[in-house]
């Protein structure tokens, strides 16, 4: 899935500029708020007036020094946050979505294993259930395996072996590929790609942009707890938006999985005519799949 996201990544730099420059503004003028208010003086607002006027707390006496600051020190200081909040997303990247580094292998493990426990607890329920409803369930009995199901499905699509749940949730998608169809994604999705219609394109393209949004999102929250220091109220305001942006992607991360596996559903046996394997009618089997991932290993 690193493949995926990686090729989806490349040519939003700018969009990523966009999505710092005007957070990290806001993120400066919030920061020099609550430093001017303080912690006793936490709901004064009328200790911002005259912040930014000529001889106030921040800029010095003249107007030379108000633009000074609005044209030169302004900016570098949204451009630092902006920079301090995508290394910040770049971090929590790593950790919901990559292997964990060497010093958090132990911590890994721990949280794996819980994960994994608690899979498999809820496997082995829905089996039970399946096991005793037979194979001819009534309308009950199936609303209460979709009940069971969905309870392991929100852990994990299958057994975890990641952390946390997104980077199950990404991980899922090469494992249901292989699985079903001998696809092998890191070698088969540059090649799907250029197969795929513009439109399914844009919709892969759109998940990644939100994708990315809201893991910058995250980043903000983070970045807000220092603020604390000076305004106690940041901290609950950097609770709610890494919240939030912890909901959002979650969401983003399942509809960029959805997307992404719909694309070998729909794509991968015109990926397969179109490497010269003769296919036919239906889905891509698992027999031709093989052959194609051999083909695009090239004894890798």
């Amino acid at each position: 899935m690193n493949a995926v996201l990686v090729e989806l990544g490349r040519r939003y730099v700018e969009r990523w500029m966009a999505l710092l420059v005007l957070p990290g503004l806001l993120y400066v003028a919030g920061a020099a708020a609550a430093y001017r208010l303080g912690h006793v003086h936490w709901a004064d607002l009328g200790r911002l007036t005259g912040l930014l006027e000529p001889g106030g707390p921040l800029i010095g006496r003249g107007v030379s020094s108000v633009w000074l600051f609005v044209i030169v020190v302004l900016p570098l200081l949204s451009a630092a946050a902006g920079l301090a909040a995508r290394g910040m997303a770049a971090v929590l990247e790593r950790l919901w979505f990559e292997p964990w580094p060497r010093g958090l292998d132990r911590l890994a493990r721990q949280r794996t294993a819980a994960r994994a426990a608690r899979w498999t607890a809820a496997d082995e329920v829905y089996r039970e259930e399946l096991d005793r409803v037979g194979a001819r369930p009534s309308a009950a009995d199936s609303a209460r395996l979709d009940v069971l199901a969905a309870r392991r499905n929100a852990v994990a699509l299958r057994p975890p072996a990641h952390p946390v749940w997104a980077g199950d949730r990404l991980g899922a998608v090469d494992a249901r590929v292989w699985g079903w169809y001998r696809l092998d994604v890191v070698f088969a999705w540059p090649r799907l790609w250029l197969v795929l219609t513009d439109a399914e394109q844009n919709a892969l393209r759109t998940a990644r942009t939100e994708l990315d949004a809201a893991v910058a999102l995250a980043g903000w929250g983070v970045l807000i707890v220092p603020v604390a220091v000076w305004w106690w109220p940041a901290l609950p305001v950097a609770a709610a938006v890494f919240v939030t942006g912890l909901r959002r992607t979650r969401a983003a991360v399942d509809t960029l999985a959805h997307l992404t596996e719909a694309a070998f559903d729909l794509r991968g046996a015109t990926l397969a005519r179109e490497l010269g394997f003769d296919v036919p009618p239906g889905r891509l089997s698992p027999a031709v799949g093989m052959q194609v991932t051999a083909h695009l290993r090239k004894h890798a």
